[in-house]
C-alpha cells in the first residue's frame, strides 16, 4: 500500500458525500505496517470534516468526496500521524509518590513535565523502586496502515462548527 489513499470500494449510493463542515462516523482498523498487528478498531470513530483537527489531514484529504459505504485505506508515516517518540516524555519517578497503591502497567495517570506542564502518562512498568511513565501516545514512532469505512455522514451545527469539534452523540 502507498502514501496515498485507494479508494477501495462503494457499496452505497448516497447524495451526501464528506466535505466541508460535515460530521462523519467512521468504522476503522489500524494495523502496523510491516508487522500487520492490529493495534486498533472500531465503529465509532466521529470527526468535524474540514481542517478542525479531529483527523489528520492526509485522513481528511482521503475522505473528501466520499460517500456512505465507502471504504479507504490510508498509510500514515510517524510525522503524518502521532510523531516519532519523544524521549523527554520518558519518565521515571519515586514509587513512593504514589502512595501505598502502586498503579499497574498500563494505566493512565496525570503526572506533570518537569516544566510544569500536565499530562497523561502511561504506567511502562517498575524498577527499584521507581515507576517508568511514558506520555508519548502508543503509537508514536509506528508507521500505520488505516482502513475505514463511512458508515454515517451529517450536517455539522453552528454550535460544532463554533466549537471546532463534532458533537458525536448527536448520531444516537
Amino acid at each position: 500500500m502507498n502514501n496515498l489513499a485507494t479508494r477501495l470500494l462503494v457499496t452505497e449510493e448516497n447524495d451526501d458525500e464528506i466535505r466541508q463542515d460535515k460530521v462523519v462516523r467512521l468504522g476503522f482498523h489500524v494495523t502496523e505496517r510491516g508487522s500487520g498487528e492490529l493495534l486498533q478498531y472500531g465503529d465509532d470513530l466521529v470527526y468535524l470534516h474540514g481542517g478542525y483537527g479531529g483527523a489528520f489531514p492526509k485522513v481528511e484529504f482521503a475522505m473528501e468526496g466520499c460517500r456512505v459505504g465507502d471504504r479507504v485505506e490510508v498509510s500514515l508515516a510517524p510525522e503524518d500521524g502521532y510523531g516519532q517518540r519523544r524521549p523527554e516524555l520518558l519518565l521515571e519517578v519515586p514509587a513512593a509518590e504514589f502512595g501505598e497503591e502502586l498503579p499497574p502497567a498500563g494505566t493512565a495517570v496525570e503526572g506533570e513535565l518537569p516544566d510544569g506542564r500536565s499530562m497523561t502518562f502511561t504506567v511502562a512498568g517498575f524498577s527499584n523502586g521507581h515507576i517508568a511513565l511514558d506520555g508519548n501516545h502508543p503509537f508514536a514512532g509506528k508507521h500505520l496502515d488505516f482502513r475505514f469505512e463511512v458508515l454515517e455522514i451529517r450536517d455539522s451545527s453552528e454550535a460544532e462548527r463554533a466549537a471546532g469539534f463534532a458533537f458525536d452523540d448527536m448520531f444516537l
